[in-house]
């Protein structure tokens, strides 16, 4: 029954779908959502749209930072962040198009706008893609802004549609365990440095281990691959950002917080907590004024 909740199974802090079992599909049942053990929010798909919304949140920081002239290193470091993004987000979407959604196709009768939202989103990064290609030291960043603030717009709005259909679906028609043998072979195989930004974006060590111990991960990973990563992201991502919003050229790779202060704060709404960055608790937490970026 959508809302239910057991003994064992923390209560989820966002508004159950209604109608749950209308989209079932030839008989599937949706009796799993009491087999999670941990809410929503916490779920590897909320965690990796929280990062693709810090990275906007931060390329649009990046970009306001910007005064006409723009000096040649501006120019090579908004290029090379959006291209990071841009990469992170095509990433996360193949996961979703030949691995998720499949998946759901085959219990329920998945949402056709959602698909069709990934190919406008596509269509919207690629315009991101040839404003950002044309920058020149010289010039300014009007039309860059003209298609990336759209684009923003409405990939937030894409993944908050998610987050309150799909994943919904995917704890109500599948076991934990069916899905956890997905993540894991997400984070086996992907990019050292994607898996950097998501490790970097769930915030300490002590949080992203919270994390490893959510999904059965052995805590000794964290040393083995985990922390290179996000030292990797850092050195390559938030050095660039932390550079645009001092507004003086990188002179080497930062990866320690104190060196990256600016980019880290970056949507910081109260000490460990960000605009961009849905958590249990900040989804039990009534909406207040002061949460823009």
């Amino acid at each position: 029954r959508p809302g239910r909740t057991s003994p064992t199974r923390p209560p989820s802090p966002t508004m159950p779908l209604a109608n749950i079992e209308s989209y079932a599909k030839d008989g599937a049942v949706a009796d799993k959502a009491d087999l999670w053990t941990y809410p929503e929010t916490s779920d590897g798909w909320y965690r990796i749209h929280n990062t693709i919304k810090a990275e906007m949140a931060k390329f649009s920081a990046g970009i306001a930072a910007c005064k006409s002239p723009l000096e040649a290193w501006q120019v090579e470091a908004l290029q090379a962040y959006w291209k990071g993004h841009s990469d992170l987000t095509h990433d996360h979407h193949k996961h979703e198009d030949e691995m998720f959604t499949p998946m759901l196709k085959e219990k329920v009768n998945y949402p056709e706008k959602l698909e069709a939202d990934h190919e406008a989103l596509t269509k919207m990064m690629a315009g991101v893609d040839a404003a950002a290609g044309k920058l020149a030291a010289g010039g300014d960043v009007s039309a860059l802004v003209a298609v990336f603030e759209p684009y923003r717009k409405t990939m937030e709005a894409h993944l908050k549609e998610e987050e309150e259909i799909v994943v919904p679906l995917m704890r109500a028609y599948f076991e934990p365990e069916f899905v956890g043998k997905k993540v894991e072979e997400i984070m086996k195989t992907m990019d050292k440095t994607l898996m950097g930004s998501f490790v970097h974006h769930q915030g300490s060590k002590k949080d992203f281990q919270a994390f490893q111990k959510q999904e059965g991960i052995p805590s000794f990973v964290w040393y083995l691959n985990f922390k290179a990563c996000r030292a990797k992201y850092r050195a390559a991502m938030e050095t660039r950002i932390q550079a645009l919003l001092t507004g003086a050229a990188p002179t080497k790779k930062l990866i320690s917080k104190k060196d990256l202060a600016l980019a880290m704060k970056v949507g910081e709404t109260a000490p460990g907590k960000y605009s961009w960055k849905i958590t249990p608790e900040s989804a039990a937490a009534p909406a207040t004024a002061g949460n823009a970026t």
